[in-house]
């Protein structure tokens, strides 16, 4: 809420019309007053700073005076829910009701009570702050709903890092946004995700230059600092920058701690320019809830990376690909066929086979054929979401279980899965890249009774799949679909 003793109005309208002392006693009531001809640029008065409102002086309510106000609360759009109060010289009972419809916020018939005036204001500007508070609540709230949706969308712990550093870095509209993995003590961190260069996936950086991270990572608490010219945790890095004349346009910094476990293993990093947007403390609220979410994700990550080793510590895992293995599969698409058939889900079962790749193995050999292999195991477990699960199916086939997915979307995974494989740089093929055929079946399915029916459908979706021409992918249909 604005400090009353520091209101600022904008005083204009009839210079006939306005009563007798009003600027004086205005400024005894604690206000500043800065006065606009009729007709004046209001911009120009204040010397572009907004004022807090602004007061016009009519006679009444006539054809002239209703134009003015409607004009003034045109011409002060440029600031956004501006309050404009009329003081009135006439008493006609009508005239307040006029120039409220007209555009005027609250009137006033002199002679002018200052206390009362002083009270309608800031009435005013309070209930501004209220309706700017809840409108940047629902804006969070909103912004909040849009960056999950993306995210849960986004299938690697990178992919998800750039989502939120791109998200939080345009929405406060930051010159520097970034998730930079470290710990406490350590002298370097790994920058994983900036918003302002989203190609920075993997960067080394000496903490030593950013002492907000130090210090967020020493306390285990957010680190705010509103000026870095003026804060003396920066005392020690202004006197290099100046020893070494190298300018730098930093206003202010945020760094707020990323647990996994309960352990500092990273910091969300904000920082803004001379001629940025203020950051609020709604802004640091928001940006602190973007980095509990980045906990989340670096713990799941966590604990995937532990269930892997586990894995295949018990031979649950194909050696060449990581992948899991024949057994696993047919353990998790029984689970997985329970699970839908007593909660009434559905899943796809997805069968991949790399197409021509004997041709591949013969001319390049077995070996290259090996690390063709493991390239792909390796694609297939970074493209998946955290639920899904992959195995190696046969010699060149992989099986895919996608909880919670029909058909199409089995289908528009396979085909960004293709979209990736085609980018990426296999050695051994000289520039070429693999392909799949898929075979695709969506339960529930009536003719998928018990979970082996799912292969049995699978795979007569591949066949079909691999003797069409042009499109790769096949879904098992229902009988008579």
């Amino acid at each position: 809420m604005t400090d009353v003793y520091r209101t600022q109005l904008l005083l204009t309208g009839e210079a006939a019309a306005r009563p007798a002392g009003l600027v004086a006693a205005l400024q005894k009531a604690g206000f500043q007053v800065d006065e606009l001809p009729p007709g004046g640029d209001p911009k120009a008065a204040v010397e572009g700073e907004a004022p807090d409102a602004v007061l016009i002086c009519v006679s009444g309510a006539g054809a002239a005076d209703v134009a003015a106000v409607k004009q003034l609360r045109e011409t002060v759009q440029q600031w956004a829910e501006l309050p404009l109060v009329a003081v009135v010289s006439t008493r006609d009972a009508g005239a307040v009701g006029d120039l409220i419809q007209a555009g005027a916020d609250d009137a006033v018939v002199s002679p002018v009570n200052s206390d009362e005036l002083r009270s309608r204001v800031q009435h005013l500007l309070t209930r501004r702050e209220e309706l700017r508070d809840l409108r940047a609540s629902l804006r969070s709230r909103d912004l909040l709903f849009d960056i999950f949706q993306e995210v849960s969308a986004a299938l690697r712990a990178e992919e998800i890092f750039q989502t939120l550093v791109r998200r939080v870095g345009q929405a406060l509209g930051l010159s520097h946004c970034s998730f930079v993995l470290t710990s406490p003590g350590a002298e370097h961190g790994r920058v994983v995700a900036v918003y302002e260069n989203p190609s920075v996936r993997d960067m080394r950086v000496e903490l030593s230059r950013y002492p907000e991270i130090q210090e967020a990572l020493r306390t285990e608490r957010p680190v705010v600092i509103d000026d870095v010219r003026e804060h003396p945790l920066f005392a020690t890095i202004r006197d290099k920058w100046d020893s070494h004349s190298v300018e730098v346009n930093i206003r202010s910094a945020v760094a707020l701690p990323v647990f996994v476990q309960g352990t500092p293993a990273g910091v969300f990093f904000l920082r803004t320019r001379e001629g940025d947007p203020e950051l609020t403390s709604r802004d640091v609220a928001l940006a602190d809830t973007i980095a509990r979410a980045a906990s989340k994700v670096l713990e799941n990550e966590d604990r995937r990376a532990a269930m892997f080793r586990r894995q295949l510590s018990a031979g649950a895992l194909d050696v060449l690909t990581g992948c899991a293995s024949l057994d696993a599969l047919d353990r998790r698409l029984r689970d997985e066929y329970e699970r839908a058939r007593r909660y009434r889900l559905r899943f796809c079962l997805v069968v991949l086979d790399v197409d021509q790749f004997r041709v591949m193995n013969d001319r390049l050999g077995t070996q290259a054929g090996d690390r063709i292999l493991a390239d792909l195991g390796q694609i297939l477990q970074r493209e998946l979401r955290s639920p899904d699960f992959v195995a190696r199916y046969g010699g060149d086939e992989f099986a895919l279980v996608l909880p919670e997915t029909d058909a199409r979307g089995a289908r528009n995974f396979v085909q960004r899965l293709g979209s990736v494989v085609s980018k990426h740089t296999f050695p051994d093929l000289g520039g070429e890249h693999p392909a799949f055929s898929a075979g695709v079946v969506s339960f529930p399915h009536p003719e998928a009774l018990r979970p082996e029916d799912l292969f049995a459908l699978a795979d007569a979706a591949l066949a079909k799949a691999k003797a069409s021409p042009d499109d790769r992918i096949a879904i098992a249909l229902s009988p008579g679909a």
